[in-house]
């Protein structure tokens, strides 16, 4: 390799030596381009922020000591259903946080061993028992109708519950990298989602929600993405969000909410993966919780429940115009930052090269000046050859 060869290769080695220590120090995020995407026409979505924040209830206060939230869901008149994984309990909750009702560990005869997702449909409160594993069916007054026994497929780490209109329930079984379709008596209809990174793979996904088109969205959280089914169970579409996320919800204009526990804040965003707005950041009321799951209830002011180990906090909701909605979310800050970095690397070689030129030119002119005898065409002397010189998966506690 020449020694022009060697300066160059050293030039770009270094420059992406410096683009990669710009990423790792300030955890700069990119999403990615979808996979698979473009299988609908998406028509503009307002944009969405919050108004208001307060604390629905609280571990310890409106909220009974010592427990773990774990799952909640949101019934039709706007109650809350929520797990809570250390007491081994459900409780129900109306919509100002009063506590309703409170059911087990005994339900019965049966133990609840170690509650996870929940959901409801109808008169009907499903929860998911990771330590048996199986789901209770439960009546209003919390008894149990019903028995799932899910063992016999092999589960490994059940997180998420979802029902759909028809009753079918949807569990994340985080552990097999997979969704589990379970018609209302516990039979296995599908397994949604296999092992992996690419179109239609899963890496633990933790939960799932219906949008109102019927396509089905996974919060798939060791690969950083919510995925995409179709109302068929056709893997169309997986968008980067940049963190790891343990819920997701849809409201019925199809605009999803996930929560990332890291820096304490919800996002939303279009159902192909355009940012709509955040919850949590300056400029918007604080989040006071960790948020783990996001759950979303109607009325003339829509409202996000947000849930975290200790407590409850709901902010309500008001459209805004609709930001330019791509599948691609940039931060535009950041590439300024990097676009800053590459030009002083250029600067510095042409810098380099210019005192080069400028050294070369000078020893020229102190050369003397011959004239061929034929011609009379100017010739210079043999100029001196060039100097030689020459960047854990984190498994969530007792989720597997």
């Amino acid at each position: 390799m020449t020694a022009t060869g060697s300066r160059r290769l050293v030039g770009i080695l270094t420059l992406v030596a410096l683009v990669g220590i710009f990423f790792g120090v300030t955890g700069f995020e990119l999403s990615l381009p979808r996979i698979g995407g473009g299988q609908t026409d998406e028509r503009p979505v307002a944009g969405v922020r919050a108004v208001s924040a307060s604390m629905l209830l609280k571990v310890g206060s409106t909220a009974p000591a010592g427990g773990d939230l774990a799952f909640l869901a949101v019934e039709p008149g706007g109650n809350l259903v929520i797990s809570d994984a250390k007491r081994r309990v459900v409780m129900r909750f109306d919509p100002s946080g009063h506590l309703l009702s409170e059911w087990g560990p005994n339900l019965g005869t049966a133990i609840l061993d170690e509650p996870a997702g929940v959901a409801v449909s109808g008169d009907s409160f499903f929860v998911i028992d990771r330590g048996t594993p199986r789901i209770f069916r439960l009546d209003t007054s919390g008894h149990v109708v019903a028995t799932l026994a899910l063992d016999q497929f092999g589960t490994y780490g059940l997180n998420g519950l979802t029902v759909d209109p028809t009753g079918n329930l949807y569990a994340a079984d985080t552990g097999r990298n997979r969704i589990l379709m379970l018609s209302p008596t516990g039979a296995l209809l599908k397994t949604i989602g296999r092992p992996g990174a690419d179109l239609g793979g899963l890496t633990q996904p933790m939960m799932s929600a219906f949008g109102p088109d019927g396509s089905l969205f996974v919060a798939d959280w060791e690969n950083n993405r919510i995925a995409r089914w179709n109302a068929s169970f056709e893997a169309v579409d997986a968008w980067s969000i940049g963190f790891h996320a343990f819920g997701v919800a849809v409201d019925p204009a199809g605009r999803l909410f996930v929560p990332d526990s890291d820096k304490r804040r919800v996002v939303a965003f279009t159902a192909r993966g355009a940012t709509l707005g955040e919850f949590g950041v300056p400029g918007s009321p604080p989040i006071e919780v960790v948020p783990k799951q996001v759950a979303l209830a109607g009325g003339d002011r829509p409202s996000l429940y947000v849930l975290g180990g200790d407590g409850v906090q709901r902010l309500d909701l008001e459209n805004t115009a609709a930001p330019p909605q791509s599948s691609l979310d940039v931060d535009y800050v950041s590439l300024l930052v990097i676009a800053l970095l590459i030009a002083v690397v250029v600067a510095a070689v042409l810098s380099r090269r210019g005192r080069r030129g400028t050294a070369l030119l000078g020893s020229t002119f102190d050369r003397p000046i011959g004239l061929d005898a034929k011609n009379g065409a100017q010739r210079q002397d043999q100029e001196t050859g060039t100097d030689q010189d020459l960047l854990i998966a984190h498994h969530p506690k007792d989720q597997q």
